[in-house]
């Protein structure tokens, strides 16, 4: 009986230490953020330029690995969307380090101030590396 409740503790115990240990590297994984943007005057070179300036203020933040912006590039292909203006990615640390690069009051600042007033449209993607 004792080696039948020292077995189920043993079981029980690997048991939380692989799930906890799923659950940390799911959390440690590289995330990607992409944000495809529509700008108010749509083609606007001088709009997507303050965007690019503006959004350039964003590229030290803590927990970004990568940073990119670039601009749409005209495609006939039926699978592509070029309807966008300026696409940002970045791809961060892990699961923490984008939300507190989200929720940074400096990011919000910028956004607020510097970026919104040139944006019609926002659509952002998010994945976890596997």
């Amino acid at each position: 009986m004792r080696n039948a409740w020292l077995l189920m503790q043993i079981s029980l115990l690997c048991f939380l230490s692989v799930t906890a240990y799923s659950v940390s590297a799911k959390e440690n994984k590289k995330v990607t953020h992409v944000v495809m943007v529509w700008l108010k005057e749509p083609g606007n070179e001088k709009q997507r330029t303050a965007f690019i300036k503006a959004s350039e203020a964003l590229n030290d933040f803590p927990g970004i690995i990568n940073r990119h912006v670039g601009v749409v590039q005209a495609n006939d292909r039926m699978i592509v969307d070029d309807t966008f203006d300026v696409a940002v990615t970045v791809t961060m640390k892990n699961k923490a380090a984008m939300k507190a690069y989200l929720n940074d009051p400096e990011h919000k600042k910028i956004l607020k101030e510097k970026i919104k007033p040139l944006v019609n449209r926002v659509v952002a993607y998010d994945f976890v590396s596997p």
